[in-house]
């Protein structure tokens, strides 16, 4: 049985204005907060929800990799950053090797090297432009020293890592050493990271034009303002209707 045409308008009408005041009620509240942000502090009230963080890329603990260096110092990596005992030290891939000695750490990743005094300071990142390869693959040990095994072939560098050189002769990979961090280190890790999280007054801002739920967000805040402005021409349009009839009716 097909229904009338004025029927299937007003349930499509009723159903558009039901979900809509779903997400009509998300912005009016977040609005409202949103124009008291000096009032209630919105600025200094930090999240440290972890599904919140995640949002922002700013990752938990359990996607932190750890790397002994010496037999006291550690090396992290998260969200493509490095620390040196929770410390950060460059902006840098996953390390794939580690050459520890008393003149520097060489920290290699996939498109760089990392210099790094032996108290973890930042002596130089040398990236794939300044090196002679594109790509590192591993890192060894020879008899001339370090190996690297890279897209244009072997290669050694000098005492100073400076200079490369390509080499012959064979060469051995170790895994790197991986490590763990105890419960304290982990936190003064993730607080170097997370510093205090993220106000609260840029999660309302987000949730406020949808964009906290990625692309996803912003479509379904587009469709609601779509809707809404639908439901105000229909009901404009219905009212005008209304009108008229009344207006005839009053006048015969």
């Amino acid at each position: 049985m097909k229904l009338p045409r004025k029927r299937v308008i007003l349930a499509w009408h009723r159903w558009m204005g039901v979900v809509s005041a779903l997400f009509l009620a998300v912005l009016s509240v977040t609005g409202l907060l949103l124009n008291h942000t000096g009032r209630l502090g919105l600025d200094g009230i930090e999240i440290r929800n972890p599904w919140i963080l995640a949002r922002y890329g700013m990752e938990g603990g359990d996607s932190v990799e750890t790397y002994r260096i010496r037999d006291t110092d550690t090396l992290s990596h998260l969200a493509d950053t490095l620390y040196y005992n929770q410390r950060p030290v460059a902006r840098a891939k996953r390390p794939i090797g580690i050459h520890a000695s008393d003149r520097l750490t060489a920290v290699a990743t996939e498109d760089s090297l990392i210099y790094l005094s032996p108290s973890g300071e930042l002596i130089e990142a040398v990236g794939a432009e300044m090196l002679p390869f594109g790509e590192i693959r591993a890192l060894g040990s020879g008899a001339e020293g370090p190996v690297f095994s890279t897209d244009a072939g072997l290669f050694t560098v000098d005492p100073d890592w400076i200079e490369f050189r390509p080499y012959e002769g064979g060469y051995t990979v170790d895994a790197l050493p991986e490590a763990e961090l105890n419960a304290e280190q982990t936190a003064a890790l993730l607080e170097a990271f997370q510093g205090g999280g993220v106000s609260l007054y840029r999660v309302l801002l987000d949730l406020h034009a949808g964009r906290l739920f990625g692309w996803g967000g912003r479509t379904l805040m587009d469709l609601t303002a779509i809707a809404i402005l639908l439901l105000i021409a229909s009901g404009l349009a219905g009212w005008l209707r209304k009108s008229r009839r009344a207006a005839k009716v009053e006048s015969a």
